[in-house]
Formats: C-alpha cells, sequence, structure tokens
C-alpha cells in the first residue's frame, strides 16, 4: 500500500491482491509457500491449534549465512521506513492491526473476492478527505486501557459525589438519590453504545453495503 502511493499505483511484489475472507490475500502466494521452504531444506511441523480444528503449521530450517546473502534484495526506501513504522505501531497488538489493515483505502472500495486496486493510494486525500479509521482502531492498546480506567473513575467520582450529599442532606433518604446515581451510571455505560441483545438473530445485508460511502466514511 505505502510502496502505491509512489509508483503509480503499483505493489511492491507485483501480486494481485484480492479481498479475500475478511482481509487482503493471495491464493497465488499462499499455494506457493510450501513449495518455496521446502526448496531452501525447511522441515514441516504441525501441532494443534487452540483456535480452531486444524492444524497450525510451523516451519524449522538451519540458518545458512551464504545462501541468505545470495537470496537477499534490498528493499526500496518507502518498505524500509514502513515496516519498522508499522512493528514499533502495533507490536504484539494484532487486533489494532487487523482493524488497521481492514480500514484501508483498498478494501473499503472492494467487495469480498474482488481484486483490491491500489490506484486508490494515488487520489489525493485533500480532494477525498482523511481515509476513515474507527476511532477505537487508532487507539494502541495502552491508550484503550487507559480510556477504561478513566471511565471507571468517573463512575467511583460520581459514585462518592452522590454518596456525600445524601449523608450531608437533612432530608431522609426517600430513594431519589439512587435513582440519580443509576441515572448517571446508565448514561456513562450509553456512551459505549447500546449492549448487544443475548437472543438469536439473524441479519442480512445488500451487496450493496460493500461500495457505500457510509462504509467508507463518506457519509
Amino acid at each position: 500500500m505505502d510502496y502505491a502511493k509512489y509508483h503509480e499505483g503499483q505493489t511492491y511484489t507485483g501480486i494481485d491482491w484480492k479481498f479475500h475472507n475478511f482481509g487482503p490475500g493471495s491464493m497465488t502466494v499462499f499455494n506457493q509457500i510450501d513449495v518455496a521452504l521446502k526448496s531452501f531444506g525447511a522441515e514441516r511441523g504441525t501441532f494443534q491449534s487452540i483456535y480452531g480444528d486444524d492444524d497450525c503449521i510451523r516451519w524449522r530450517m538451519v540458518f545458512d549465512e551464504a545462501a541468505y546473502l545470495k537470496l537477499r534484495k534490498e528493499p526500496p526506501v518507502v518498505i524500509k521506513h514502513a515496516v519498522p513504522s508499522y512493528v514499533e505501531t502495533y507490536k504484539s497488538d494484532t487486533t489494532s492491526l487487523l482493524h488497521f489493515v481492514y480500514a484501508t483505502r483498498p478494501m473499503l472500495h472492494a467487495a469480498p473476492g474482488e481484486i483490491l486496486d491500489f490506484n486508490i493510494m494515488l487520489e489525493s486525500t485533500s480532494e477525498k478527505g482523511e481515509e476513515y479509521v474507527p476511532y477505537l482502531a487508532c487507539l494502541s492498546k495502552k491508550k484503550k486501557k487507559k480510556l477504561k480506567q478513566g471511565m471507571d473513575e468517573l463512575r467511583e467520582r460520581l459514585r462518592k459525589t452522590v454518596e456525600e450529599r445524601r449523608l450531608s442532606s437533612p432530608v431522609a433518604d426517600t430513594g431519589k438519590t439512587d435513582a440519580v446515581f443509576e441515572e448517571g451510571v446508565a448514561w456513562l455505560d450509553g456512551l459505549a453504545g447500546k449492549p448487544f441483545s443475548e437472543s438469536g438473530a439473524t441479519v442480512e445485508f445488500l451487496d450493496e453495503v460493500w461500495k457505500s460511502e457510509a462504509r467508507r466514511g463518506d457519509g
């Protein structure tokens, strides 16, 4: 994506990326992984995955410096800058990284099964507006934790304030104070949106939703 901004919409690898499942993928590349690793002398191992019925695959090989130097290719400047930057930003926060990838412009302008058009990266942000990224997706794990702590502290301050007023009031407790407190807490919880219903339901969307302005944040 970063490479395409400065190279007429072409990807660094020249591979056609498709909107596959939830994110970008290439079956051409996927089908060549085993072949390429075996050609390097890597050993294939499997173990039980904790995330599903499919086994996980892990490859091992002895590092061959001579072979590495022979195959090594110096990446262009834009790649050398982008990769370390993303690693530093997301580290092990896979959830935030996936949110970022799913909200990139090529993904937001495609529907499942379509080839991603990286020419969209050439369009001026001054004409099209900034790329839409959900607010929570922009926050690191540390900032999300800090936001939650702030909300918890706000709830606690509200509780103490209501309690102090109740104790200092000469008027008998009629239950109204508790009602005010509960309404305040309910308002704070409401900032996160309505809770999901626990009942089962089936939701259907029109195919047009993938190309809608609302999905791209334009609406």
